[in-house]
């Protein structure tokens, strides 16, 4: 037997490398789509279609590996093998691409991918050298090939660590991850003529059929290699669109939440606003307590009540002493002063949710006390007019300026023939009797003729 001489086409090598170098920039983008992408359905789509463009580019690269080895004599290969060992070349494509997409893959995940990945290289290399149907046989150094196939797993493994480095340093931008691309491409490729180092050719004058066979031409190469630049490319081109897309998608996706929670917040301070204007209109301006509307309208809502809880109410209207004359001889800002104070007494003095204070008008408040009888109405009238008049501060340093109060309270049950209207008739009628019994005094008025004085 005579050994024969292999020649190498150094054009067709380097188209081999580039092509590794192709596929393996293709993985990148598509494990990041596999990984992005929502459903389960949409990433069985980019697996099957990813396995298939990045297995049909790794396979390219090894026939073009192949083919740039030139004997001299007739190369034919055989379909169905070569058919079998892409379908090789596009499972271990199928293992890189589910443990690159894994969400934080470990040591375990690249060990194992690599193993399956490496396996599936090297079995693909050799299947592939098993379709080759020629007048010369070949045989391999034993470590040679162990050499290889540990090249393959040890390579694979490394990709897969590598793509999920270039995925976690995604800020680093496209440079990073076209030198990644180069290094796992020319890892890839260097396995390929690893083994094809441990190979040697001898002639043999067996003969070999020719059924199912092919004999790749000048055409042929270059109608493989122009295939898988094109499925590359497409892959490549659909990951970046697809990429576009998704980042559009989350653009307008973040502008939308942006708008909503600009949104929430408007209609939050809106509502705020609404509640200010709310309350503004239902106090009194210079003193803070309600003001008459709302006073009127809480009369009216406690009236009707009463004979459902089947208990009295007590109303107090307060009118300041000589108001007036107080107003006009020590001014306007006094008369303020003396209102704010009448005020802040009573808002502290009836002591329960339901009590409500009001500015009734001018100088004269009101406080209704829902659920009181007369003689509570008049403890709490007596407390309040203690108050007021025991009120110290710079404006009360004259005894002459302190303020005094005259109170009238009533208290009601109401029946069908009574109204709001009466019952405050009845409170103001007791407080000017307390005017005219000489004023800073409680008078109550519990039905028509019942006075009683404190």
């Amino acid at each position: 037997m005579q050994n024969l001489t292999v020649s190498y086409s150094y054009g067709l090598i380097a188209v081999s490398i580039m092509l590794a170098i192709l596929a393996a920039y293709a993985a990148f983008g598509i494990a990041d789509r596999m990984r992005r992408v929502p459903g389960r359905l949409n990433q069985l789509k980019w697996l099957i279609g990813g396995a298939s463009a990045m297995g049909f580019g790794v396979w390219s690269m090894h026939y073009m590996g192949m083919l740039a080895a030139k004997l001299p004599v007739p190369v034919f290969y055989y379909v169905p093998t070569v058919i079998w060992s892409l379908v090789l070349a596009m499972a271990a494509s199928a293992v890189a691409l589910l443990v690159a997409s894994t969400g934080s893959p470990d040591w375990r995940h690249f060990t194992g991918g690599g193993l399956l990945m490496g396996s599936g290289i090297a079995g693909m290399h050799y299947m592939g050298m098993a379709a080759m149907r020629t007048s010369a046989m070949h045989h391999y150094s034993p470590d040679i090939v162990a050499l290889s196939i540990a090249l393959a797993v040890a390579l694979s493994t490394a990709a897969l660590w590598m793509i999920s480095l270039v995925q976690e340093n995604e800020a680093g931008g496209g440079q990073y991850r076209v030198i990644a691309g180069v290094l796992m491409g020319l890892g890839i490729a260097s396995m390929h003529y690893v083994s094809m180092a441990g190979v040697r050719f001898h002639t043999d004058a067996m003969p070999f059929s020719l059924q199912n066979t092919i004999k790749v031409s000048l055409l042929g190469e270059t109608g493989v290699a122009v295939t898988a630049l094109l499925v590359l490319l497409k892959a490549l081109v659909s990951a970046a669109t697809d990429k576009r897309m998704y980042r559009k998608l989350q653009i307008a996706h973040d502008q939308l939440a942006a708008s909503q929670a600009a949104l929430l917040q408007s209609q939050t301070e809106l509502r705020e606003v609404n509640a200010l204007l709310s309350e503004l209109s239902i106090r009194d301006g210079l003193t803070g307590l309600y003001n008459r509307r709302h006073f009127d309208s809480y009369l009216n809502l406690e009236w009707r009540r009463v004979p459902r809880v089947k208990k009295p109410m007590a109303l107090l209207l307060l009118d300041v002493d000589h108001f007036k004359q107080l107003n006009d001889h020590y001014g306007h800002q006094y008369g303020d002063d003396c209102l704010r104070d009448i005020a802040r007494i009573l808002e502290t003095q009836p002591r329960r949710a339901s009590d409500l204070a009001a500015r009734f008008g001018g100088e004269e408040f009101a406080v209704l006390l829902p659920g009181c009888d007369l003689e509570g109405g008049l403890e709490v009238a007596e407390r309040i007019r203690v108050a007021i008049m025991e009120t110290g501060g710079e404006h009360y340093s004259n005894p002459e300026k302190r303020m005094t109060v005259s109170i009238g309270v009533t208290c009601y049950l109401p029946a069908t023939d009574d109204s709001p209207e009466r019952m405050i008739g009845r409170a103001d009628q007791a407080m000017y009797k307390a005017k005219g019994a000489g004023r800073n005094c409680v008078i109550g008025i519990a039905g028509e003729a019942a006075l009683l004085k404190i």
